[in-house]
């Protein structure tokens, strides 16, 4: 009787081991499937994979997987303080003022201006210092280094600002004092849009001399944005301020609005640390009328998961492993300027189901982090890292 023959799990062929690869969302866990032998290693790259589920860049240069909660450490440079991060990068402030952007797996540097010095120059207060940064761009930095940046900036007083760089210069400025607030900006069809104080605001960018752009005109496509209305009623026991994020997903413009209920009688100090998202509206602003823009509220979100927070972002839900639900993923952005000690990274964190509008954890209650990472998390986005 002949003995069966059994192969190897080194000889498992190349297109089965793409269809694993294609269903494990889990970066750490595709690498780990690489790492079991040097057959799996070299077939594994003969693949295109969707990219793999987003990570929380905490401000200790740690990482936290989603949705497990798996903690994953890269260092950063010894001289330099992580201050969040771009979709696969790292914003990182130097202790000489220098800003640069870093890619955790390849090392890769991009320097950038010293935001910083820039910013009390333009303000006009030294001893205001820049508290937030969030940075948009046209296109993917792993594509094209040499790619426009924008960066708004927002300081202790609320007042904001946008710089226009292109690495490693600044090369335009806009400035706003804080009764004129910036609240989010996105890049959208090679235009660059800003949420300033209820209006949707659009910043031509040109190439002027010596290739460096520059803002050529500022225009307001649409000043109704307070006048939205919110589905769900909330009765008196909230105090429900409301925030507004804007995100490019599948070819559309969307605002997001998010509502954070506070108890009253509201907390003598920093209400903000005790709020709870409660719900998102989402809408779609047409951009192809000139006349007046009309708003349109979404129920769904055409097979997108969206990502929000300090840096926000749409995926394919299916393709990166996601449940098919118009979910919202959020961490908690908005109690950057409060005063007292460093809010929890994972407070206020959830899963938002546009069906059901039912708000569940983001992370498993065990997740757990050090001190040191005390402060606003950001999602980041390790496509094509390893």
């Amino acid at each position: 009787m002949a003995v069966p023959q059994y192969s190897s799990w080194s000889d498992l062929r190349p297109e089965l081991l793409g269809l694993v690869l294609k269903r494990v969302p889990s970066l750490a866990d595709r690498v780990r499937v690489r790492a079991v032998c040097r057959s799996w290693r070299n077939n594994a790259q003969l693949h295109l994979l969707p990219p793999p589920l987003p990570w929380l860049s905490l401000l200790d240069g740690t990482f936290l997987s989603f949705p497990g909660g798996e903690v994953h450490r890269m260092p950063v440079p010894g001289d330099a303080r992580c201050h969040g991060s771009f979709d696969n990068w790292l914003f990182l402030v130097h202790s000489d003022g220098g800003c640069s952007l870093m890619n955790p797996f390849s090392k890769t540097m991009l320097q950038l201006p010293k935001l910083a010095t820039i910013w009390p120059h333009e303000m006009g207060n030294p001893a205001e210092q820049p508290v937030f940064f969030k940075f948009v761009g046209p296109s993917s930095l792993d594509a094209s280094p040499d790619s426009l940046l924008a960066a708004m900036i927002v300081d202790g007083s609320r007042r904001s600002g946008i710089c226009i760089c292109q690495p490693p210069g600044a090369t335009d400025k806009l400035r706003k004092n804080n009764c004129d607030h910036i609240y989010d900006v996105a890049f959208f069809d090679v235009k660059l849009y800003a949420l300033i104080s209820g209006k949707l605001i659009v910043l031509e960018i040109v190439q002027k001399h010596r290739c460096q752009p520059k803002i050529s005109s500022i225009r307001c496509i649409s000043d109704n944005i307070c006048n939205l209305t919110i589905a769900d009623p909330y009765d008196g026991r909230y105090f429900c301020p409301s925030w507004e994020y804007l995100v490019e997903s599948a070819g559309r413009l969307l605002l997001v609005v998010r509502r954070v209920g506070v108890l009253l009688p509201l907390p003598e100090r920093d209400a903000l640390q005790h709020g709870r998202t409660l719900s998102f509206e989402v809408f779609e602003v047409d951009l192809t009328s000139n006349s007046c823009r009309q708003w349109r509220r979404l129920s769904s979100l055409a097979g997108q998961a969206l990502f929000i927070g300090a840096y926000s972002k749409s995926v394919p839900a299916a393709e990166c492993g996601l449940p098919p639900e118009d979910c919202i993923y959020f961490t908690c952005d908005y109690a950057r300027t409060c005063r007292g000690p460093p809010p929890d990274p994972l407070r206020d964190s959830g899963v938002f189901n546009m069906r059901t509008r039912m708000v569940t954890p983001l992370l498993p209650e065990t997740t757990v982090v050090r001190r040191a990472a005390q402060g606003c998390p950001t999602w980041f986005f390790p496509s094509g890292a390893v």
